[in-house]
């Protein structure tokens, strides 16, 4: 990139994301809204202990620990639209992890140790996660446990992949096992999928995101009535501290029903964080994903409780029309209806980075729907009377070091000298085998508790990190290379 583009990407990463949009686009998930969907008070309280800004599967988790591992604390959770209306009730519905592919480079970045923990924690995530959606009801979330086949168009990703099996296996031996490699004849032969050079197996799992986060809220309803409000439709417009208006309650929350004062706070807001706390607007970033309900005729075998499906390529530029291919397509299919669930991207820069998830880009769109014939050997002739069921987008948060964020924010980043105000957010794109389990661990921390001693110390927010790893430069880099 020239100087000129690297400089007109900055200028991107550091602007507002704004609140969550008033008229999303209508994510599959949510067709049926829950019944708490639009729950709030009559009226909002004068006090509360902690604030949770966010109601996806991280607010869901924060609120969880912090009503069941204290006896008194009131917790009031905020969210700008519904209940759960943002990236976990709009995501792809997986259940993975991408050691894989990504073990090499994270090796890389933190050594062989750390990225060995990072991958416990992530399977120990996807089991608690399980455990806990098993507890509420397996059949009501649609929990599967699959087969993932991810498939490489190239032989160099491939061989990414393989040469990251080899080096995870030798660094870590108990995870042996953990993944089949399969030539590009396996995968056509014993998979239907074509043109490809080759993919690895592992065991994941796919859900029902919204109906998951919900429902835990329902039932953190039922047994804390007295000590959860949940305020839907209520946004958070600004958090301010004052101790001298109450130094037991220093943060007022100010929304447009009107006050709360706060003990504590969590921002568990991922794409819109740097709305509230603009320090970090440009370290962390959000970036739009596209996702598709599709449907085949004549039908193809409904492998939804037994596969599911990825497929990487080298990211790309369309000389065409500039849109850029990211390199991964992820896809999985109902257990009842036998749709395809496929999501990825190929956009512009300008609508990929970007919160507003009132639109979805056609180019994506449309990509999304050739990778699917093309994936399994099929083609539009073959295929007459193939619909789209469903079209949708929502608002990912990445870093500038590809790690989340987790721990009380220094005044630095809130702008505020108390330090009652935490964080848990920026997934970058693999929010399901992290966010459950940090966002467990936050609500600890929040509580003077110890985190999970499986969250990876690198996770942690400090001074040093902020100052050497998440920074605007390092974002500009992270995308332009």
């Amino acid at each position: 990139m020239s100087e000129a583009e690297l400089a007109h990407l900055a200028t991107i990463l550091t602007e507002d994301p704004g609140l969550p949009r008033d008229d999303p686009t209508q994510a599959y998930w949510q067709q049926e809204p829950h019944a708490l969907a639009t729950v709030q008070s009559t009226s909002l309280s004068d006090r509360t202990d902690v604030a949770v800004i966010g109601s996806g599967i991280t607010g869901a988790n924060v609120t969880k620990t912090l009503l069941e591992r204290h006896a008194s604390h009131k917790v009031t959770v905020f969210e700008a639209r519904t209940l759960c209306s943002g990236a976990t009730g709009r995501n792809g519905g997986q259940l993975a992890i991408n050691a894989a592919e990504r073990y090499l480079e994270l090796r890389d970045a933190v050594g062989a140790e750390t990225a060995g923990k990072i991958i416990r924690f992530n399977l120990e995530t996807l089991r608690r996660l399980g455990e806990t959606a098993r507890e509420i009801s397996a059949e009501y979330t649609e929990l599967t446990k699959v087969v993932k086949l991810r498939s490489f168009k190239d032989e160099a990703s491939l061989d990414v992949a393989r040469k990251g099996i080899v080096a995870l296996e030798t660094d870590h031996p108990a995870f042996k096992g953990l993944y089949e490699v399969l030539d590009a004849k396996r995968c056509g032969v014993e998979h239907g999928v074509h043109g490809v050079a080759g993919g690895i197996r592992h065991t994941a799992g796919t859900i029902w995101p919204y109906r998951f986060v919900t429902k835990v809220f329902e039932s953190l309803l039922r047994s804390f009535s007295s000590r959860l409000a949940i305020e839907a439709n209520t946004p958070v417009t600004a958090v301010k501290y004052d101790p001298t208006q109450d130094s037991d309650y220093p943060y007022s929350i100010h929304t447009p029903r009107g006050v709360v004062r706060a003990a504590q706070v969590a921002y568990c807001t991922n794409a819109y964080t740097g709305h509230l706390l603009p320090a970090l607007r440009g370290p962390l970033f959000p970036l739009k994903g596209t996702m598709t309900v599709q449907h085949l005729t004549p039908p193809s075998e409904n492998q939804g409780s037994s596969t599911s499906w990825a497929i990487h390529y080298k990211p790309y530029q369309d000389p065409e029309d500039r849109t850029i291919a990211d390199g991964l397509i992820y896809g999985m299919q109902n257990v009842h209806t036998g749709d395809y669930f496929f999501g990825g991207e190929k956009a512009l820069a300008s609508d990929m980075l970007s919160a507003d998830d009132t639109t979805i880009s056609p180019s994506s769109v449309g990509f999304l729907q050739r990778s699917l014939l093309s994936l399994f050997g099929r083609n539009a002739e073959t295929t007459e009377g193939s619909r789209l069921v469903s079209t949708w987008s929502g608002a990912m948060c990445f870093s500038a070091d590809e790690m989340p964020l987790v721990g009380r924010l220094p005044s630095s980043i809130s702008g505020n000298e108390g330090n009652g105000e935490w964080i848990c957010a920026a997934y970058s794109g693999y929010g399901m085998p992290i966010a459950w389990l940090a966002g467990e661990s936050l609500g600890a921390m929040i509580l003077g508790l110890s985190p999970s001693e499986l969250l990876p110390e690198v996770y942690l927010l400090s001074e040093a990190r902020l100052a050497e790893r998440l920074t605007v430069a390092k974002s500009v880099e992270r995308i332009s290379k």
